[in-house]
Formats: C-alpha cells, structure tokens, sequence
C-alpha cells in the first residue's frame, strides 16, 4: 500500500507500508529515514491533510498524510487572558457611516437619503397645518360674534355729558337767531338803498332808451355801408383777373 507523507521541511515522501497495520508500519519507516531509528519523536504525530483524520484520509485514493510537531505550551490560561486584555483594551467602533450595505451603497449616503426624506415630510405636513389653521381662523372671523354690552355707572361723568350738550344747543340756537337778525337787516337795508336810487333817475330814463336806440342804429348802418365796400371790391379784382387772362 502506497502511502504519502509530508514532513516538517516541506517536502513529501512515498512509503509502501502494509495494509493491516499502516501507520504503525509508517511510523516506523519515518522513524528509521527521518530520525534514524524506529520510533518517531514524542514531539510528532501523523494526521490527515486539511483538517481530516488520519483514518479518514487512509480511505481516499491516494491516501496522503501529514507529519507533524507538537507545539510545547506552558500551564495555559494565555487564551483567556487575551481575551481579557482585548476586551478592555478594544474599542468598539460607534459610527459605521463609512461600512457599505450588501449592493455595495455606503451608509451614510443611505443615513443622509433617509433624512432628506423625513424631512420633506415634515414639511408637508407643516403647510397643511398651517392652511389648515388659516382655514379655521378665516371660519372663526366669519362667525358673527355676539356684542358686549357696555355699562357706565359713573353718574358724575353722565351729568356732564348732558350739560355740555344742552350748552352747545344753547349756544347754536343763539348763534343761528343772530344770523337771522343779521340777514333779515341786511335785506331791509338793500330794499331802502333802492328806494333811494329810484328818484334820482326817474325823468331820464326816457332819455336813456333813446340814445341806445340811435346809438344800434348807426352801428348798423356802418356795418351795411362796410358790406357793400367789400363786395365792389372783389368785383373789380376778378374783373381785373379776367382781363389779365
């Protein structure tokens, strides 16, 4: 039975071992090749490559093995003390804006998208409760309110309200009285001044009519003479015109 090993120098060797008892029968061959003699080292031991048993790599075709050393620890207890010096040491990352999603987008660009969003809505809904308060405050002054009645109690204060205004209807009757007086003289005084102007033209009126009269008269006389003037003269002017022709 053909039998691969590696060794500890990278290297891989062949052994034909038997097939009842191969790895006693090749820990003896490596024993006599790798160290001289017929037993291996306490420090090694045989096993199956990546990871397998040495049993269930003797099952494959070819079966390949591997020799390896065993590694001299102290009295443990060093794997849990750096996991508790990592633990008090390591600090978490808090903000992960700069790691990316499965379909590669970072998630700050995702953080930011998400905000821009929320804050598109808010403002939606802040314009409609607003028109929505303008709404109700343009119902409520349309609603007619009822009207409050006002009570004064201070007798002083309506006491001089009614005298002062029966002063001023005192005060205006007098003032309008006085106008009347002074119109109806005014009136009698003009009617006095005519009755006195009459006499002193009475004789020549007469007078008056008749120098107005003759006075019409002569204007129209002179605006007929004019007329006459002016049409012999444009008779002569074509006549004239005519003969030049």
């Amino acid at each position: 039975m053909l039998i691969l090993l590696d060794t500890p120098n990278n290297k891989t060797l062949a052994f034909d071992v038997c097939s009842l008892q191969p790895l006693e029968d090749l820990a003896q061959q490596a024993g006599q090749k790798l160290y001289g003699s017929h037993i291996l080292h306490t420090n090694t031991y045989i096993t199956g490559r990546r990871g397998i048993s040495a049993s269930e790599a003797l099952l494959r075709t070819p079966p390949w093995l591997t020799l390896c050393h065993r590694t001299l620890g102290g009295k443990g207890g060093f794997g849990s003390m750096l996991r508790s010096q990592g633990n008090k040491t390591s600090n978490k990352p808090a903000n992960f804006d700069n790691c990316r999603d499965l379909y590669g987008r970072r998630l700050k660009t995702l953080n930011e998208a998400k905000t821009i969003v929320e804050n598109i809505e808010a403002q939606e809904k802040e314009r409609e409760n607003a028109k929505e308060r303008r709404r109700k405050k343009i119902a409520d002054g349309l609603v007619e309110k009822p009207k409050k009645k006002y009570r004064f109690d201070d007798v002083e204060y309506t006491k001089e309200c009614e005298e002062i205004v029966e002063s001023t209807r005192a005060i205006t009757r007098k003032a309008m009285k006085k106008m009347a007086a002074d119109v109806k003289a005014s009136a009698s005084e003009k009617k006095k001044q005519a009755e006195m102007m009459i006499p002193l033209f009475g004789d020549g009126l007469d007078d008056l009519d008749g120098l107005s009269s003759s006075s019409s008269s002569s204007s129209s006389s002179d605006e007929s003479d004019k007329d006459t003037k002016s049409s012999a003269d444009d008779k002569k002017s074509k006549r004239k015109r005519k003969a030049v022709d």
